[in-house]
């Protein structure tokens, strides 16, 4: 106590062992705990002086001892956590005097001689230390790969009674290699996908249901005032038609940026407040959110989703009253159990746990259940995965943040949640360490250990829920068409009253394989079922070959617009023409005299424009007109074939087409000319388009090097280029070539020929560098190789097709692409040349620092 606390505090040593200089610095703290030689150096050596002089002028010491002892240089400990050496749960125990300064203030802490009780189980503390350093350590001797992993935060609370049973705040207090002062349970990192609970309980909120299903998809999702935001799954898979049960329990990325969209950023950061995160503050965050795109720290994520292992209750001490906001938790876990001054005395005593209502039971527990059910993220996590306890149920989520940088499994029983972090302190990236594999390992076994030989306990489930069967696939009631059902929790009244609409049933024609008419015998006629999705899934569709049922009728059997005597054939109803279109049909029957063609503006024309003349030769499945439309307004217009009979009868045959001479209008908006990607981690290029048209647009397609890479029919536009590169360092001295000949363009006579280069490699001394070599492509793909690497280019751009066939084709922009420097490798600065440009580039951790290129 006292000084002699104060002397091992400031200086290492007992009170017995201090000097004159010492002494002098210490007499002057009681007063002005605050101005003690760590934290206010100045001011402490000031008051050094002031003590030295009252000892003279009182006759202690003489004034050369008082000036050679101001003139001494004193050892001070850095830091007040070097106290902490040889000490346990340094972390915990920096943390818990803080709050004893805010409490009771300075010079109480540090000089009121407390004892103080802390929650803190320290046989479990060594348990953890011991579980998560043995992880850590197993990690880095993964012969397979170079983790590149240092570092572990862990923490435990009894959701019950709030209390903090254990924290981790690093594998090392005193290892400055792995920064292990720095308490990462308390440092805010991005959680990746173990932020996705708060978003899932907004979402079942406002009525929607864990059978509800989301396309999971290529999605580009408006998020403004961002660019439109396109996610990826872990897998980089897409997995079609998924109930939000099976999005959450895989972690799957698309479902759950679907759902922020549906749940609101604002509603999403709300509920997080009021569950006990403390960050996330400002209008700045997107749906990258719900992928842990803000930061928060172990401590709070742990003790907010005790807020569910309680059923929705959260439970602890209150939160000081001068640190109260509104909108956030009302209570903190709790870390001090007693405080007692020197006599005894009892200044503070944590007797009863408060509660608070914070979810509704029934919510609480639906989530529960889904992070609880292993079967359901077996296809992403496997069946041995590290998610679940041997003897009973336990809810779990893990994340990982972007380019591996944060590692997190956060789980829990009725009695125990640990939140485990895995990283680094210097926030350096880890090398393919995900929260399954570098969290969830250590979560399990701390989980076990904290069981062994309790009780199995369920997740008790509350009134409010009910159990419905639903297909398998859309979550609806299943119909006898539906080839597979599940049995799903329902918040009571947001059970499905629908019936599927995924799995409807055609009658086809099984010879012609066209759907089926009243005219089609019987016994041609069988009914097929086909999955009809929603049209933002028509791309995967697509993609997937997922039959579709025919969308042509069958016209082999009874009479059909085109066997009648008077039809217009092609163009087909409500089609979209520009330009111009052959016009093909028929005009004949009894007593035909004549036929006309015409067309007006509108579905009911009030005037009529004639196509070509009269004609009086009949017409039997043949061209009847050409149309010029190319001089008409964009627009709806009824075509119209009219035929006269001798006797003065008259039989019209009308469709409706639209007239649309306007291309589309197409902008590639992503990438930018001259972007740098780095093959191992980016992994894939995203090309957006933005497509208008001012009728109807069809599709985009996606070009790399002038060939076609995929086609989009989805807006927004967008297409996913995985990264390959040859690795073909250039030969030097090819070069490859080919004779096309040279065509009059009036006779098409052949008048010359000219030479076609496909390829070239230019060999460059360059000062500085050496030799380099380029090879280029006639298709605009390039490689560039020299002593200080290699890279490969490409050219992008869009083709967008309206629905009448008119095109609009973007500017081309220019990517490079290379592979990420070794880490025996020194960043390098080199000057690319790429025809008659340059830029230059620096290897740096974003990479991508450059001058904009021209145009490609």
């Amino acid at each position: 106590y006292g000084v002699e606390a104060a002397a091992q505090v400031y200086f290492g040593k007992s009170i017995r062992d201090v000097n004159l200089a010492e002494a002098a610095m210490l007499a002057a703290l009681p007063q002005y705990p605050a101005l003690n030689p760590i934290d206010n150096p100045e001011q402490a050596k000031r008051r050094q002086k002031v003590v030295l002089d009252a000892m003279v002028e009182a006759g202690y010491i003489t004034r050369e001892q008082a000036d050679q002892a101001y003139a001494q240089e004193l050892t001070i400990r850095p830091s007040l956590e070097t106290r902490f050496t040889a000490m346990e749960a340094p972390h915990f125990a920096l943390w818990v005097r803080k709050q004893l300064e805010k409490e009771f203030g300075p010079d109480m802490v540090y000089g009121g001689g407390l004892r103080v009780y802390t929650t803190l189980d320290l046989d479990l503390q060594h348990k953890v230390e011991e579980i998560a350093r043995a992880h850590i350590k197993s990690l880095q001797e993964d012969k397979r790969y170079d983790r590149n992993v240092s570092n572990a935060a862990v923490v435990v609370i009894r959701p019950r009674t709030g209390e903090i049973l254990a924290m981790l705040g690093s594998l090392d207090y005193n290892n400055k290699d792995i920064d292990g002062q720095v308490n990462m349970a308390l440092a805010p990192r991005q959680p990746g996908s173990a932020f996705k609970p708060f978003t899932y309980l907004t979402l079942f909120s406002q009525g929607y249901t864990a059978a509800q299903m989301v396309m999971d998809v290529r999605t580009a999702f408006p998020d403004p005032p961002n660019p439109d935001y396109v996610p990826e799954n872990y897998d980089r898979k897409y997995h079609g038609p998924v109930r939000l049960r099976n999005a959450l329990a895989n972690s799957y990325n698309i479902p759950a940026v679907w759902a922020l969209s549906k749940a609101g950023v604002k509603n999403v950061i709300d509920l997080a407040h009021r569950m006990g995160i403390t960050t996330l503050r400002g209008d700045q965050y997107g749906l990258s959110l719900t992928l842990g795109g803000g930061e928060v720290t172990l401590l709070d994520m742990t003790y907010a989703l005790s807020v569910l292992a309680n059923g929705g209750v959260m439970i602890g001490e209150p939160v000081p009253e001068d640190e109260r906001e509104p909108g956030f938790r009302e209570l903190n876990p709790v870390a001090i159990l007693r405080v007692e001054d020197r006599h005894g005395n009892v200044l503070k005593s944590f007797e009863q746990p408060q509660s608070r209502s914070i979810l509704p039971p029934a919510l609480a527990y639906l989530v529960t259940d889904i992070l609880a059910d292993n079967q359901a993220r077996i296809p992403a996590f496997g069946v041995n995965n590290r998610m679940h306890l041997k003897d009973r149920p336990a809810a779990i989520k893990t994340g990982t943040s972007n380019d591996w940088r944060d590692a997190w499994a956060i789980g829990y029983t009725p009695q125990y949640i640990t939140g485990v972090w895995v990283g680094n302190a210097n926030n350096e990236p880890m090398d393919h360490v995900p929260g399954s594999l570098g969290a969830a390992p250590i979560w399990q076994a701390v989980m076990e250990y904290l069981h062994e030989g309790l009780p199995v306990e369920q997740f008790v489930r509350p009134p409010g829920l009910v159990e419905k069967e639903v297909c398998s696939v859309s979550g609806m009631l299943p119909t006898e068409y539906c080839p597979h059902r599940v049995k799903e929790l329902f918040i009571e009244g947001t059970e499905p009253t629908q019936y599927c609409t995924v799995h409807q049933v055609f009658r086809v024609n099984k010879e012609t394989g066209k759907l089926a008419t009243v005219y089609t015998p019987p016994e041609l006629v069988e009914e097929r079922v086909y999955e009809i999705y929603p049209p933002e899934a028509a791309d995967w569709v697509r993609e997937n070959n997922i039959p579709q049922p025919p969308t042509v009728y069958d016209d082999a059997y009874g009479p059909a617009p085109a066997t009648g005597d008077v039809a217009i054939i092609e163009p087909a109803p409500y089609a979209y023409i520009s330009k111009g279109v052959a016009i093909i049909g028929n005009a004949k029957g009894p007593n035909f005299k004549m036929w006309r063609l015409e067309f007006g503006r509108g579905l009911n024309p009030t005037s009529w424009s004639q196509i070509g003349g009269d004609r009086y030769d009949a017409v039997d499945h043949g061209p009847l007109e050409f149309w010029d439309v190319s001089g008409l307004e964009d627009g709806l217009y009824t075509l119209q074939l009219r035929v006269v009979r001798q006797d003065g009868s008259v039989q019209d045959a009308p469709i409706q087409v639209t007239v649309d001479n306007t291309p589309p209008k197409v902008e590639l908006t992503h990438p930018s000319d001259g972007d740098v990607y780095i093959k191992e981690d980016d992994e894939w290029v995203s090309i957006q388009a933005d497509a208008v048209d001012n009728v109807f647009m069809d599709r985009v397609e996606f070009f790399l090097d002038g060939e076609l890479v995929g086609t989009s029919t989805v807006s927004p536009y967008n297409f996913k280029w995985t990264i390959a590169m040859s690795d073909t360092i250039p030969s030097p001295g090819l070069l490859i070539t080919h004779v096309e000949p040279i065509t009059d363009p009036v006779t098409g006579a052949v008048i010359g020929e000219q030479v076609i280069t496909d390829t070239q490699v230019i060999r460059e001394e360059l000062p500085g560098i050496g030799v380099r070599y380029t090879q280029w492509f006639s298709n605009g793909r390039g490689i560039i190789s020299d002593t200080l690497g290699y890279t490969e280019t490409h050219v992008i751009h869009v083709v967008a097709y309206d629905g009448a066939g008119n095109k609009a084709e973007s500017e081309k922009v220019r990517i490079y692409v290379m592979h990420k420097p070794k880490k025996s490798e020194k960043p390098k600065t080199s000057m690319m040349i790429w025809p008659e440009v340059a830029y230059l580039r620096e290897d740096r951790p974003a990479w991508t620092q450059l001058r904009r290129l021209p145009p490609a």
